[in-house]
C-alpha cells in the first residue's frame, strides 16, 4: 500500500505532465438520431458553449462553460428547466421559466464555440473560465444573458484541484 508522499507525488506528477483523460468525442445519446443537443458530439469535454433561445418575437444568447461533458452539463441544464431549483439555477433557466410562465414558445440551439482546459496548479490558470470571460466580454451579443457578476467569479476548478477534494 503506498504512503501519503508517493500518492502526493503521484498525483502531482500527472497534473504537471499535463495528462488528462483522454477525450471521449462522439456521442451515445439513444434517443431518435437528430436528438443530440450538439449533433452527435455531446460527449466533448472542457467546452465553452452558447445557448441561443429563439422565441416569436425575440432571441436571447446565453454563454458557459463545463469541465465535464457538454452532455453532463446540458443534463443539469434540462432538469432546470423542468424543475425549478433555485440552488442551481442560471440566468438561462430563469429566462425559460419566464418563458413558460407566459406561455411562450421557443426553442433552444446549443453549440460550442470554444474549448479549454481546467485550472492547471502548475501555471495557476484556468484557460476554461479566462476564454469563457473574453467570450462574455468581447461578443456581447452572444452573451446577452450572462450577468456582469460572472466576469469577476473566482475559478471553481482550482477547488478540484486539492487534495482534500481528490479520490483515491
Amino acid at each position: 500500500m503506498p504512503n501519503l508522499k508517493h500518492k502526493i507525488n503521484c498525483h502531482n506528477q500527472k497534473i504537471c505532465r499535463g495528462e488528462v483523460e483522454q477525450e471521449q468525442a462522439g456521442c451515445n445519446c439513444t434517443q431518435v438520431i437528430g436528438e443530440c443537443p450538439l449533433s452527435g458530439n455531446c460527449k466533448v469535454k472542457g467546452v465553452i458553449y452558447r445557448a441561443e433561445v429563439s422565441t416569436a418575437n425575440d432571441n436571447f444568447t446565453y454563454t458557459g462553460l463545463t469541465s465535464r461533458t457538454f452532455k453532463e452539463r446540458f443534463y443539469g441544464h434540462r432538469r432546470t428547466f423542468k424543475e425549478k431549483l433555485p440552488e442551481e439555477s442560471t440566468t438561462l433557466s430563469r429566462k425559460v421559466w419566464g418563458l413558460k410562465e407566459n406561455n411562450e414558445d421557443f426553442s433552444i440551439r446549443w453549440s460550442v464555440i470554444d474549448r479549454g482546459k481546467p485550472f492547471n496548479p502548475k501555471t495557476r490558470r484556468c484557460n476554461l473560465c479566462t476564454k469563457e470571460k473574453f467570450h462574455i466580454i468581447f461578443d456581447p451579443d452572444g452573451a446577452s444573458l450572462n450577468q456582469r457578476s460572472e466576469l469577476y467569479s473566482a475559478c471553481r476548478h482550482r477547488t478540484q484541484q486539492l487534495l482534500c477534494n481528490l479520490e483515491s
